[in-house]
């Protein structure tokens, strides 16, 4: 009877363990850098229905019912392998590269994709690897040159702002910033560390954009950080430090020029000279003693060190990185400095679950100065400020003007502030904590079907304080001095949840995800002013030491947002593809009736090279593809831009006039009628591989608008305040891209030429809605000094072009001006030889205002950059170009640094070239304390300077230690030197200090770039 139970027994065991099934799981990787293959597929050789791909992370798991079997392993780049397994297994697979540009990984909305998919415009960062070895301090630095269509608009070097990036042109007069997400979550922060970086993806049509939504219609910016690599853990110590200086200083006269100039100015306008001038009345005034513009300048330290622990084993994955960054600015008394420390990791708890975590904290801390006010300026005072005074009186104070036993000369030289003492004397502070925390659950439901659910909070404190002394020395002097403080902080969480089906049937490839993600924002900020301190002493500036306090003032709002996304993307046999997408916003912005709209997105492409009929030996890889979509644009709608915002104020009410009456006022009138923003953009684009797949090409011809744009109107006067947020106008940008990259060996150098280019074109189509008043034209604010206004929107002409009165030479004598009529009359009656002459374009016989004319605006016309990256032996070289064509700069620095009649100020010592009988061929006008003519007070195209230039953005040359030398010294380690140069060199026609002027370009002496050399090393444990 026991023989009889166990033989059942065992019959029981087989017919068990032959419905019974086995779980392989593991890692697949690449053979040359040990990275994740994300979208890899594992089929079962023999049975094409059994299968699975690899997540993001290479990991796979698929549930087998036989107990042994090949698998075979396949993806796009890679050698195909096959790999046995044997019951619950647990694989790791390195796959040989078999590349083709078209093979690579590109991050995406919500997922990745293997390039040779994608049938929407999206473009990856080349070399992210060498972001450690460059002194940029966020990715917005990294990306201007490496990307086709994205135009990084520097704001100079200040160590308080970073450039904006502007995908695709100009589609709006609001926000335009482009969304940045981080490992899968939206990101709102500081910049993160750069050394966190691991891949960079742009995603520049509204098809790719769409999936993100309202706050996307700029593009996104896609970043992915470093993970841990599979095998022991891993130690990577990254350090540079080296030195920034400017170039191409302005030079101010000396003070015995200043003298002859004004001078001679004045016996020009025919009014007395100065005493300040005389040299018997003044030599204090004649000699020279100091050039302020190297008095503010100074050669500047960077330093930057990095250290990452990471590692993976094979249900766990894990990083953690410290960075510091401290960057001394080239203007005394400004810097930047950034701590910032990152732990990531992910937890394999069972064949199905997964778990991880990423946790960014960063403190940073930045000082700068003003440099665009023509008043106030730190630069363009280091020219105003007369060249006799030295920085500071023996007594340690701030020198003015004159000394003040020679304060009768004082106002000769205007009211100019000592530029050091405005760099140097305020005390201030300006820390930003940030803390980023991200958790996810991903549960593997069946093969193929996963959700995922990501929170992720984020916090931001910045504190304000500047307490600003007395101005007591002559000049621009002031006897008050105050405390300035406040305090912002900002709760932000966004919660997404993803349901991803990805499935392959045959030559079926089906890849669907749906999402709902809400996220909500507090902000509240408070600010504080105190004047009449008695002791300027550091233990005494605080608030309760001022004599007056003003009543604090606040800005609180809250913001929320829900989406609902669906995206179907779909191919057979890797060469026919179709993808669409939908997505419904809702927006806490707008008023109910208007707060949810959708917007959709559809693709479509095809792989000819697949086709049996092609046969091109030469063309390894060609894909066309094409796409549309529409993006709401949440980000140029105020927070209550629906409803009507009350302003506060402290007015003077009663018999004794004390200014401490609170007063509340409408602030703006409300518009519930307002809508979404929309940008919408069609894409035709091809891909290429040729010759082995050493070159590769990406064409894409956009067109992008800008629907029912959002703008104040026009005012109401009979209301008596600022008009509403109105839908009111149409933006068009189109353009075409190219970019090539060519890889080969000869011998023992290896060797990539990068390239790229991008034509843009960018117009104003119409400004319907914007009022009722048939006005086509929108006059823009920026000026200087009150004076020059040169900026204006019209319909059928770019964003922000220069409106400005031609200006035609100069006469060079009577003859010139008499014969310059009309009708009997002289067009320019005040004008004298060496004035200008300019055009009388609307031929009323006279100058003014009425003559402007357009010329083209600060975007650039055509964007090119191209790079080189050699390897020879333990040798490598990368080098950097860039350059625009096309960019039209308004130099306003010319307005008071040239011209005499002014307030007496010191100018630049271009000045001396200026037009008189004996220099007839100068291009300034002649020196005169008055400026009858308007030579200087009539915005012309004179200020109008081509701004084009080419710049070697960056050459780095390094050196690795050889392989057997470190196995001696420390097995799996490594070690690379390297010096690095960034700005090296700009060839340009602009006169001003540098043509990456930013914003509008306008420039009145903007904060230089730095000249950068750096010297670093890499090492690896």
């Amino acid at each position: 009877m026991k023989k009889v139970y166990l033989v059942l027994l065992i019959a029981l065991g087989c017919i068990s363990f032959s419905y019974s099934q086995v779980t392989v799981k593991g890692t697949v990787v690449s053979e040359t850098d040990g990275m994740p293959i994300p979208s890899a597929s594992i089929i079962l050789k023999g049975n094409t229905q059994v299968g699975t791909s690899t997540d993001f992370d290479g990991n796979f798991s698929l549930n087998l019912s036989e107990e042994n079997g090949t698998l075979v392993v396949s993806s796009l780049g890679f050698a195909t392998k096959e790999i046995a397994y044997s019951g619950d297994d647990t694989i790791n697979i390195s796959m040989s590269v078999e590349a083709s540009f078209l093979d690579e990984v590109v991050l995406i909305g919500y997922g990745s994709s293997r390039k040779g998919d994608l049938t929407t415009a999206i473009a990856t960062v080349n070399n992210v690897e060498s972001i450690a070895s460059r002194p940029v301090s966020n990715v917005t630095e990294f990306l201007q040159g490496n990307v086709a269509g994205v135009t990084v608009m520097s704001q100079g070097g200040d160590p308080t702002a970073s450039g904006n990036v502007v995908i695709r042109g100009l589609g709006t007069f609001a926000n335009e910033s482009p969304l940045t997400v981080v490992d899968g979550v939206p990101y709102y922060g500081p910049a993160i560390n750069p050394n966190d970086i691991a891949s960079v993806s742009v995603l520049k049509d509204a098809a790719s954009a769409a999936i993100y939504g309202a706050q996307a219609a700029s593009g996104v910016i896609v970043i992915q950080t470093k993970k841990g690599k599979t095998g022991k853990p891993r130690i990577t110590v990254d350090y540079y430090g080296g030195m920034q200086e400017a170039t191409n200083l302005p030079t101010p006269l000396t003070a015995l020029q200043q003298s002859q100039v004004y001078n001679t100015a004045a016996d020009n306008a025919g009014t007395p000279r100065q005493s300040a001038h005389d040299a018997e009345q003044n030599p204090y005034g004649q000699v020279n003693r100091t050039n302020w513009v190297d008095a503010i300048f100074r050669p500047a330290g960077i330093n930057n060190a990095n250290v990452n622990i990471s590692g993976a084993g094979e249900s766990m994955n894990y990083l953690t990185s410290f960075g510091y960054t401290k960057r001394d600015g080239l203007l005394e008394g400004t810097s930047s400095e950034r701590y910032n420390f990152r732990v990531k990791s992910d937890f394999d708890l069972s064949d199905k679950i997964k778990i991880g975590e990423n946790v960014y904290f960063s403190r940073t801390e930045a000082v700068g100065t003003n440099t665009d006010n023509p008043y106030s300026g730190t630069i363009i005072n280091a020219i105003y400020m007369p060249s006799a005074s030295p920085t500071r009186y023996a007594d340690g104070s701030f020198a003015g003007v004159a000394p003040e036993s020679l304060s009768q000369f004082a106002g000769a030289y205007g009211d100019v502030y000592n530029p050091l003492a405005l760099l140097l004397r305020p005390t201030t502070s300006a820390p930003t904590n940030f803390l980023n925390a991200n958790v996810f659950l991903e549960y593997n439901i069946v093969n193929g079907l996963s959700f995922k659910t990501t929170y992720s909070y984020s916090y931001t404190n910045s504190e304000y304080k500047r307490f600003q002394p007395r101005v007591p020395e002559l000049g621009r002097s002031n006897p008050n001095n105050y405390l300035e403080q406040s305090n912002a902080t900002t709760n932000r969480w966004v919660w997404d949840n993803q349901l991803s089906y990805k499935k392959s049937f045959g030559d079926h490839n089906l890849d669907v995800t749906a999402i709902y993600s809400s996220q909500h924002t507090d902000f509240e900020k408070l600010t504080s002013k105190g004047e009449g301190f008695s002791n300027e002493q550091a233990f005494n500036q605080y608030l309760s030491n001022a004599s007056v306090i003003r009543n604090p003032s606040t800005e609180v709002y809250e913001d929320a947002l829900t989406s609902a996304i669906g995206r179907v993307m779909y191919n057979y046999k890797n060469r026919y593809f179709i993808s669409g997408s939908i997505r419904r916003d809702m927006t806490s912005r707008l008023a109910a009736n208007n707060q949810a709209d959708n917007f959709p997105s559809a693709t479509v492409g095809w792989r000819l090279s697949d086709e049996s009929f092609f046969n091109v030996g030469a063309i390894n890889d060609l894909k066309f593809r094409a796409s549309w979509g529409q993006i709401g644009n949440i980000n140029s709608v105020g927070y209550y831009s629906f409803d009507v915002p009350l302003n506060t104020t402290v007015v003077t009410i009663g018999e004794d006039a004390s200014f401490d009456d609170k007063g509340a006022f409408v602030g703006k009138q409300s518009n519930p009628d307002l809508n979404w923003e929309v940008s919408e953009s069609i894409n035709f684009g091809l891909d290429a591989a040729l010759f082995n797949n050493s070159l590769s090409l990406t064409f894409d011809y956009f067109e992008k608008s800008t629907k029912g744009m959002i703008l104040p109107g026009l005012e109401d006067l009979n209301q008596g305040t600022s008009a509403a947020d109105v839908n009111g106008g149409e933006v068009k940008n189109n353009g075409f891209e190219i970019s090539a990259s060519y890889s080969n060996k000869i011998g023992d150098l290896d060797f990539t030429v990068n390239a790229n280019t991008s034509v843009l074109d960018n117009e104003l189509v119409n400004l319907d809605g914007y009022n009722k008043s048939g006005i086509d034209f929108i006059a823009h604010s920026d000026n200087v000094r009150g004076v020059l206004r040169p900026y204006r929107s019209e319909v059928n002409r770019a964003l922000y072009s220069v409106y400005v009165v031609p200006q035609v030479g100069i006469f060079q004598n009577q003859a010139e001006i008499d014969a310059y009529a009309k009708d009997g009359g002289l067009i320019q009656p005040n004008a004298q030889p060496g004035d200008f002459k300019f055009t009388d374009s609307n031929d009323d016989g006279k100058i003014d205002d009425n003559d402007k004319v357009f010329y083209d605006s600060y975007q650039p016309d055509f964007t090119y950059n191209f790079g080189l990256n050699l390897n020879y032996k333990n040798f490598d070289l990368g080098m950097l170009f860039q350059g625009v064509s096309g960019v039209e700069v308004f130099n306003g620095y010319k307005f008071s640094t040239y011209n005499a009649s002014l307030s007496g100020y010191n100018l630049d010592n271009r000045a001396l070239d200026a037009w008189s009988s004996s220099n007839t061929g100068a291009t300034t006008p002649r020196l005169s304390t008055k400026d009858d003519n308007q030579n200087f007070g009539l915005a012309s195209s004179w200020y109008l300077e081509d701004a084009s230039y080419l710049r070697m953005k960056n050459v780095t040359l390094g050196y690795t230690i050889d392989d057997r030398i470190m196995r001696t010294v420390l097995p799996g380690s490594s070690l690379r030197f390297y010096i690095s140069a960034e700005n090296l060199f700009t060839i340009t026609d602009y006169t001003g200090i540098d043509p990456e002027v930013g914003g509008k370009g306008l420039d009145i002496a903007r904060y230089p770039l730095s000249r950068t050399i750096t010297a670093g090393l890499s090492l690896s444990l």
